[in-house]
């Protein structure tokens, strides 16, 4: 059984293939055009966010390692409210950033097959996922690991780009450097409103921490492998966020980032590198799929716990000689489906407002692990005042960042939708606890 579990370099692959998405390479251009080059405060402050809900994760899970994390965690914590909301919360976002990674993931091969139809790749892709998730957690380590390397040294090449641009190794650019900060309608030229309005932009790559929560328990050793995978995973992903933002910032005037391509494609342009679209489209294409990945595992196993806890069909715990939930992956795998069908079928707009909705309710979950470590108590957990004062201060800034999304057009309708979706939630676990759902499953 050991040569199953994940090396500690495994588990911190997989969990930067789960968090570093095509979200950071798309979505950070509609953050900077929102909020101008303060967008770098954004990030800071959403890396400050991220490293309080995984240091609060990390040391629930070297209290007590169980699968099902922070679901089981909820319900310890807050009684089977708590479980149920965080778990089918957590599965519903899950699905739905699926669903828009896959197709976000066809879009991108059709750059180099344009007269082949999107339901083909869309097609290809969940199957290929769904059979690297069939593989069990070994091979799905492995399999994230290499693609997640990818991603990392994708990182590193712009920033490395960067500072050769910016010391004029490629050519001279004349308004490059700190002052292209302040010239173009100042750091903030769209003031709080526009600060504000890109915290969720600025949140949604560092979002998936909950994979790896998922993933440190099939580790060799949990208690003491993840405080170590989160060090590395924080402090990787927060150094190559800020110094690619930063760059980017220094060298392409803000106000000339498109939000309909990534804006290092922009950036790379610069250097003059030949065949960039295809590297970058190569780029995001694999962050695209992994963070896909990563999203079909995570929401396997929470299915896998609701239904140990029984707010879920019973039958959802049977697991195969691979130690893969078969069930709880087939009806994730449903769920893909739809929702791919959805991203068809619906209108853009309306699917952009329920992605977004989507990405509302996800860190709402967050609200929910903050508070849980905060109430939680264990002998074996060593929770300091420090660690409650931060958490607190997390717990605001997800709120402040939640309620931002109302100074944008389509982020407001999806702060609308966020609150139906966990309005339907509240209700469903009231029904369901009046007629007994649970207890017959």
């Amino acid at each position: 059984m050991e040569d199953k579990r994940l090396s500690i370099t495994e588990l911190t692959l997989v969990g930067v293939g789960g968090i570093l998405g095509a979200g950071f390479f798309l979505a950070s251009g509609i953050a900077i055009r929102t909020a101008g080059p303060v967008v770098i405060l954004n990030y800071l402050l959403s890396a400050f966010i991220m490293s309080q809900v995984f240091y609060a994760l990390s040391q629930m899970i070297i209290s007590k390692p169980v699968e099902g994390t922070f679901r089981v965690y909820a319900e310890d914590v807050l009684g089977n409210i708590g479980g149920f909301f965080s778990g089918w919360i957590y599965w519903t976002a899950g699905v739905f950033i699926m669903g828009s990674e896959v197709t976000a993931s066809a879009i991108f091969t059709k750059y180099w097959f344009p007269h082949v139809p999107l339901w083909v790749f869309a097609l290809i892709y969940s199957i290929l996922v769904i059979l690297v998730n069939l593989m069990g957690t070994k091979n799905f380590g492995e399999i994230e690991s290499w693609f997640s390397v990818i991603k990392i040294i994708a990182l590193f090449i712009i920033v490395t780009i960067g500072f050769l641009l910016l010391l004029g190794i490629f050519h001279t650019i004349s308004h490059a450097g700190l002052k292209n900060l302040f010239i173009h309608g100042g750091f903030a030229p769209h003031g709080i409103k526009g600060f504000l309005g890109a915290m969720l932009m600025s949140l949604i790559p560092f979002g998936g921490v909950e994979v790896i929560a998922m993933s440190s328990v099939k580790a060799k050793d949990p208690k003491k492998y993840t405080p170590i995978a989160r060090r590395r995973i924080a402090l990787l992903l927060t150094t190559l966020y800020i110094l690619s933002i930063t760059l980017l910032l220094f060298i392409v005037p803000w106000n000339e980032i498109s939000t309909k391509e990534s804006p290092f494609i922009r950036l790379l342009h610069f250097a003059r590198i030949p065949y960039i679209g295809s590297i970058m489209n190569f780029v995001i294409l694999t962050a695209a799929l992994t963070t896909m990945n990563g999203a079909m595992y995570g929401v396997t196993q929470v299915l896998y716990s609701l239904g140990q806890g029984r707010f879920a069909p019973t039958f959802l715990t049977k697991k195969t000689k691979r130690d893969v939930p078969i069930y709880a992956l087939a009806l994730s795998s449903v769920g893909l489906f739809i929702a791919v069908v959805f991203s068809y079928l619906l209108p853009k707009d309306v699917y952009e407002c329920i992605t977004s909705a989507t990405g509302f309710v996800q860190f709402f979950n967050w609200v929910i692990i903050l508070y849980t470590f905060i109430k939680y108590k264990n002998p074996t957990l060593n929770k300091q005042a420090k660690d409650v004062f931060f958490s607190w201060i997390a717990i605001y800034l997800i709120f402040i960042t939640l309620l931002g999304t109302i100074f944008v057009p389509k982020q407001k309708v999806g702060f609308i939708g966020g609150i139906t979706i966990l309005t339907l939630f509240y209700l469903f676990y009231f029904i369901a606890q009046k007629i007994k759902l649970f207890d017959r499953w």
